[in-house]
């Protein structure tokens, strides 16, 4: 019975563990163990979590993963790993509906050799880095990402790379402020991977 009592105490705080703000207010968006709190938007198996990690091969039809919940204000940091030549991106402010890269933005992940709208740290398509990050491959790096109101900053291991008011592009200017966070699966042939880990969010008031 007491162990019944304990088990039943333990279960609650292990499921909202993930949920808990440290000190700094970020809250985990993973658990390092499964998909809770995650919609895989594609083939299910197009996201897997291995090691505590979440890790996607190219061409398993995977597509893309949202976010339970949209945000608008918020801090991210994201820990990723992408293999030589491999292709993928976060997803910020991301409607359920459509392209994501469309209808929010896409920080894009490239270890190829791209142009600055379109390379590693860009909000691909819309706003080239400024200066060019790390692009090495097989190597663990951390996005910052923070959006406020209009004002987006892109840092890659500490280096501010994008600084943007979506305000001051005919293009951009009517996207929304809030959406889903997302993570891109392998965007390449196969034999590619990407990876990530150590994802949080700190809202912002």
């Amino acid at each position: 019975m007491l162990r019944l009592a304990l088990a039943l105490l333990f279960f609650p705080l292990a499921a909202t563990a993930a949920d808990t703000p440290d000190d700094d207010g970020f809250v985990s968006l993973f658990n390092g163990e499964n998909l809770d709190g995650w919609t895989v938007m594609g083939e299910k198996d197009g996201f897997q979590v291995k090691d505590g990690v979440i890790h996607s091969d190219g061409e398993t039809g995977g597509q893309w993963m949202r976010s339970e919940k949209m945000y608008g204000d918020y801090i991210l940091k994201v820990d990723w790993r992408v293999s030589k030549d491999g292709n993928s991106g976060v997803f910020i402010r991301a409607e359920e509906e459509g392209a994501p890269w469309i209808t929010g933005y896409e920080v894009q992940i490239s270890s190829a050799r791209q142009d600055e709208q379109h390379c590693t740290g860009s909000l691909y398509g819309y706003v080239g880095v400024d200066p060019r990050p790390d692009e090495s491959h097989d190597t663990w790096h951390t996005f910052t990402i923070t959006c406020r109101g209009d004002h987006i900053t892109v840092r890659c291991d500490d280096v501010k790379c994008i600084d943007f008011d979506q305000s001051t592009l005919e293009s951009t200017q009517d996207k929304p402020k809030k959406g889903y966070i997302g993570l891109q699966d392998a965007h390449a042939p196969a034999g590619h991977y990407i990876q990530y880990r150590n994802i949080r969010i700190k809202p912002l008031k």
